[in-house]
């Protein structure tokens, strides 16, 4: 645990309040890759948790590829090509990339894109399989996130409810499953941030037209009116963060 960051007394260690401290530890480079956390006892004490809940913590870490039980070698933590997408909010918080990896502000232009490519690819499977009536969901969503861009966080998650609404309505079930392991990353993102959200002016127009063309099956103009909003969308979140700059 970094020297600055004291313990939790054991009446208030819970497993989050764990988790976020070894996590936070790992990320900033106080265990780097191929380091070992110290033993359970020590760690436990170190923490000021109890052995299930700390366990319960090394369990999740585990589960996000940070850390690997080994025999012999204890708890060691992997290299960061490992790590699953649940680091990132964290990642974006509290690291110093080394010499050669990508900075914070160009790992959040590579979150923008990939979430981009991910939804003009999932709607291009939809497209020719989205039953009649299934948009009403995703415009009731669409509806509530404009409503609620007054809080970025509410209109994060009102608005990544559009998309899950339609892969649902078209029974895409591994795209669900998918939104669902992204979901938390985007909205934990978005906790951190405070201001109103400031979507395009068009965002229910745009949504209106999109879904349209899913109700007519035609994927073309789908990709292309979703992919128009999500480029304006996207320039106005690096605006809000003050540009990518490196």
């Amino acid at each position: 645990m970094s020297q600055t960051d004291p313990a939790p007394s054991a009446s208030h260690a819970t497993t989050e309040s764990v988790l976020e401290t070894i996590l936070i530890d790992i990320v900033r480079g106080t265990y780097p890759p191929g380091a070992r956390l110290p033993a359970e006892r020590e760690l436990s004490r170190m923490l000021g948790a109890s052995r299930p809940t700390l366990r319960e913590a090394l369990r999740t870490l585990a589960e996000w590829r940070l850390v690997e039980p080994r025999r012999g070698s204890g708890v060691v933590v992997l290299n960061r090509n490992e790590w699953s997408i649940e680091v990132l909010p964290a990642y974006l918080r509290y690291a110093t990339p080394s010499p050669g990896e990508a900075s914070i502000p160009q790992m959040l232009l590579d979150l923008l894109n990939m979430r981009r490519a991910l939804i003009k690819d999932m709607v291009k499977v939809v497209a020719d399989r989205f039953p009649p009536g299934a948009s009403k969901k995703p415009r009731e969503a669409a509806a509530k996130a404009w409503a609620s861009r007054h809080s970025i966080r509410d209109f994060v998650l009102a608005d990544f409810a559009v998309m899950r609404a339609v892969v649902e309505g078209a029974n895409f079930l591994p795209a669900v499953w998918m939104l669902n392991r992204l979901s938390g990353v985007y909205i934990d993102i978005a906790s951190s941030l405070t201001g109103s959200m400031h979507p395009p002016e068009f965002y229910i127009e745009a949504h209106e037209q999109f879904l349209d063309a899913l109700e007519r099956g035609d994927a073309l103009a789908a990709v292309t009116m979703i992919d128009s909003y999500l480029g304006e969308h996207d320039k106005r979140v690096i605006a809000m963060l003050g540009g990518l700059d490196k």
